[in-house]
């Protein structure tokens, strides 16, 4: 199968293409002014071009977390009242007790977008009202019950990933 238009480009993609050369033929076409420099011209295409291709609905929040994932509400009950007494470590709880796959990295899920973890989940980690290190639960979700770890809240400086442009 061929690439076609439908399959390759977004529809917001194509409004964005049409803007960039009606820009282009308006200041191509637009024939310098006395009172208005050729610099100026070439500055408002390029804050043209940089808002046409903006990503309104780029979401740059992150957060690298961990968590141990148990069966029962007072399974996690008791592995976080071992975790805040200091009779175990976060990590070490999670290779012990954890049932997700994540166990044998102490739980770690590693850095994540919001909306790529269940809702339960996601509210505890973008809640920035809980301190980075806070122990959070059990929180129940379609997998179990969590105690979930927030190592780290930060921005993504890498701001093409999660363009809806193609």
């Amino acid at each position: 199968k061929g690439v076609s238009s439908k399959s390759f480009l977004k529809p917001e993609m194509l409004q964005r293409v049409g803007l960039f050369v009606v820009a282009g033929l308006a200041v191509a076409l637009v024939p310098p002014s006395p009172t208005t420099p050729p610099a100026t011209i070439r500055g408002g295409f390029a804050d043209l071009l940089k808002s046409a291709f903006a990503n309104e609905f780029f979401d740059d929040r992150r957060v690298r977390a961990s968590h141990i994932l148990v069966k029962t509400e007072d399974e996690a009950t008791s592995i976080k009242a071992k975790i805040d007494a200091g009779d175990t470590a976060f990590a070490d709880a999670a290779k012990e007790f954890s049932s997700c796959p994540s166990a044998k990295n102490g739980g770690s899920l590693g850095a994540f977008a919001p909306g790529k973890m269940v809702k339960q989940f996601d509210e505890v980690c973008f809640d920035e009202s809980i301190p980075v290190g806070t122990v959070v639960g059990p929180v129940k979700t379609v997998f179990g019950h969590h105690l979930i770890q927030v190592e780290d809240r930060f921005k993504n400086a890498v701001k093409s990933e999660g363009s809806s442009v193609f």
